[in-house]
């Protein structure tokens, strides 16, 4: 990989997930250690996790849950980092759809997205 994808991927895992408590090196570890123990390199973890760092982190995800879940379904899939960091990043993001407030008894109301999987007999709710 060269210096600059490494950069890039390295500062879209920092920007997200640094709260003061873990340095660079431990992003960096946890990269090779997942891609070590799975069929999956670091360079596609790291380049999936820049895919859906923002979406995860918006979500409560831990770097290390995140980068697990991106590396157990590359590994499994074996589709690119660019593929499922992007399907993670729209996941995520419909799942932040969801808002609080008006029309259900419960007080939720369910966007377009749930709204479709309600009509194939989805609930998101249970």
């Amino acid at each position: 990989m060269s210096a600059q994808a490494v950069s890039e991927q390295m500062t879209a895992i920092w920007n997200n997930f640094d709260n003061g408590a873990q340095s660079l090196e431990h992003y960096a570890d946890v990269l090779t250690a997942l891609g070590a123990s799975t069929a999956s390199s670091s360079a596609e973890i790291a380049g999936g996790m820049q895919q859906f760092a923002a979406s995860a982190k918006t979500v409560g995800l831990s770097y290390e849950y995140a980068a697990s879940a991106l590396a157990t379904v590359v590994a499994a899939t074996r589709q690119s980092e660019n593929v499922v960091g992007n399907a993670f990043k729209t996941l995520f993001s419909r799942l932040e759809g969801l808002k609080l407030g008006e029309t259900l008894e419960d007080g939720t109301t369910l966007n377009k997205y749930s709204a479709a999987l309600e009509a194939v007999g989805v609930s998101i709710k249970d």
